[in-house]
């Protein structure tokens, strides 16, 4: 039965949520109205905020942000747009095909959907309309691809819900890997579709030597060694994700002095800009973990469960609950939603026999698609600002990317071993 305050304090947080107060200060004050309105003791709320912020795994996070905003400040990006365009620039469509590959190489260092779009995506951009690529279309290109950050190792929205969810962060990983690549696969094959089809305009690049090819891949390897090193030590046990992103910031840090471009403003930036970050992450955390128990013990997971349940359908349960989440990320950050349906999530896993890692996979890949779904499309939003490029002119383009990704989608929802069975063969999951 559901608490009757619940639903009170819930409003609350949809009211303050539409007069654009703060996420983590509409889930606190809805929180502390249902303490007060229960009787229960104030101290619980702190005492949650405590327990959030001592989590291990947590301290991944602020480590990732670091690195992706020091690789933008440091210039390696456009060493691995370079890389790539030498090898894919001179088929049809190489640019956009290069754009995406190297936001596959650069979400192994950051992985953030935004840090992707707002540092390597300007260079993508820029490279696009000076060879003669549509301009909406490049920045089309460049929004849906920053959306491979999240997935591919090391993702930030993984590892909260690791945390979310007490499942390991380095399974989640591996979990994330295959449909991160195919990902990457089914945009590069729509870009030729649409090329070919819409005929847009693409003129294919110079063709590159092998030694150009070799130079180009000389100069990209300090960007490419970072993704490799963190990957395989992931997944060969040697560090943590939590020691993962140390050593991330460690590898880019002696990167820059070994280049000669480590400054303290640099430096100071980056950290600024990486404690900006990490503070709002932090933050949403804390009071995330607070509100969770507020819609957990008044009843209202429990009651949206037994109605998506009630469905009967295994098939109907997982199509609605999709649905759900990506209406949600069309108007919500895809990590405020994380945290706010994480323990409908698994109250669902558990109720079909679904492990946590396979729903967290998909509820991540499911509100990547928020991030160029209208009508916020942060990264689209992001990409067009940076490069002063029409929003409303790149999105007819930007729709057509969801395509590949809800096939990828729906191959990690219905289709258990395309996240699992490199886990399984890991021996992360028996």
């Amino acid at each position: 039965m559901i608490n009757p305050y619940v639903g009170i304090c819930f409003l609350l947080f949809v009211v303050l949520l539409l007069m654009e107060v703060p996420i983590p200060f509409g889930m606190i004050a809805s929180s502390i109205l249902y303490s007060v309105l229960n009787g229960e003791s104030l101290v619980l709320l702190p005492s949650k905020i405590a327990t959030s912020y001592s989590d291990w795994s947590m301290l991944a996070v602020p480590a990732f942000l670091f690195v992706g905003t020091f690789m933008n400040e440091m210039g390696l990006t456009d060493r691995i747009f370079g890389f790539a365009e030498a090898w894919l620039g001179r088929v049809t469509g190489g640019l956009a095909h290069a754009n995406v590959l190297a936001s596959m190489l650069f979400a192994g260092m950051s992985g953030s959907a935004l840090a992707d779009a707002g540092g390597l995506g300007v260079i993508e951009v820029h490279a696009m309309k000076e060879a003669g690529y549509d301009e909406n279309f490049s920045v089309a290109v460049t929004a849906a691809s920053s959306t491979i950050g999240p997935i591919i190792p090391p993702s930030i929205n993984l590892v909260i819900w690791g945390w979310l969810s007490g499942t390991s962060t380095v399974t989640l990983f591996e979990a994330g890997m295959i449909p991160g690549i195919v990902m990457g696969l089914l945009m590069m094959a729509c870009v030729y579709v649409m090329i070919k089809v819409f005929h847009i305009k693409a003129p294919k690049g110079r063709s590159y030597t092998m030694a150009e090819k070799l130079k180009a891949t000389w100069r990209a390897l300090p960007a490419l060694g970072g993704p490799a090193i963190l990957i395989f030590g992931i997944m060969s046990g040697a560090f943590t994700p939590t020691e993962c992103g140390v050593v991330a910031a460690m590898y880019c840090i002696i990167v820059a002095a070994c280049y000669k471009k480590l400054s303290f403003r640099m430096f100071r930036n980056a950290l600024r800009s990486s404690m900006s970050s990490a503070a709002m992450v932090m933050g949403l955390c804390a009071t995330g973990l607070v509100f969770n128990w507020m819609i957990v013990s008044g009843g209202l997971i429990t009651f949206i469960s037994n109605m998506l349940l009630s469905m009967g359908n295994r098939i109907l349960i997982l199509l609605t609950l999709n649905l759900l989440l990506l209406f949600m990320g069309c108007f919500i950050g895809s990590m405020q939603v994380l945290l706010m349906v994480g323990p409908l999530l698994l109250s669902i896993a558990a109720a079909l026999g679904m492990t946590n890692v396979q729903i967290g996979v998909m509820a991540v890949f499911n509100l990547v698609i928020g991030l160029i779904t209208p009508p916020m499309a942060p990264s689209l939003f992001v990409t067009a600002k940076a490069t002063n490029t029409s929003f409303q002119g790149a999105l007819k383009y930007t729709c057509v990317f969801i395509i590949p990704l809800v096939i990828t989608l729906l191959l990690i929802t219905f289709w258990e071993p395309f996240c699992l069975a490199l886990p399984r063969l890991l021996g992360a999951i028996i």
